[in-house]
């Protein structure tokens, strides 16, 4: 896992509960953190590889059905109720764009994977028929991601 400082950890929490905590309806938040679409190694070797402007469309594509749907990148929100995505900006700063997903908790199967380098999240909705899996925004596992995958599998968020 990657290792982040106790100020690190607590700073990025303060950042995303602030960033959400606005958002999602008066609703308790248990933990929030940013994801992204998984397959970010299958870009980088199609772009050192110069494979060529169809084959990363190509990539993009299959990453973005994997994802669901959703954006590159997402800032999850938990509550004790619903489950919130949205779009995330990545700067300078991290910017909370429109909402982009809402499901209710019960309604949903939550899985993760360790299998590619990453502990991947996978939040289905069966009477949606949506399924969408990714990863948390970092380059290796962290604490705040882990805490929404732990909250959503219903552990409590270590340390909130």
């Amino acid at each position: 896992m990657f290792e982040m400082s106790a100020d690190q950890v607590a700073e990025w929490r303060r950042m995303c509960r602030e960033l959400t905590e606005p958002r999602v309806n008066g609703e308790e938040l248990i933990a929030a953190a940013g994801f992204r679409q998984g397959g970010a190694t299958a870009n980088y070797v199609a772009s050192k590889a110069q494979l060529g402007g169809l084959v990363y469309a190509g990539i993009k594509m299959m990453r973005k059905k994997k994802a669901g749907g959703l954006p590159d990148k997402v800032m999850l929100a938990v509550t004790p109720n619903r489950l919130y995505a949205f779009k995330l900006n990545v700067g300078r700063s991290y910017k909370l764009g429109d909402e982009v997903a809402a499901w209710e908790r019960p309604a949903l199967r939550i899985g993760t994977d360790r299998s590619g380098g990453m502990t991947a999240l996978t939040i289905e909705s069966p009477a949606e028929g949506e399924k969408a899996t990714l990863v948390g925004i970092s380059v290796k596992d962290d604490v705040v991601s882990q805490e929404v995958m732990d909250a959503l599998q219903g552990a409590a968020p270590a340390g909130a």
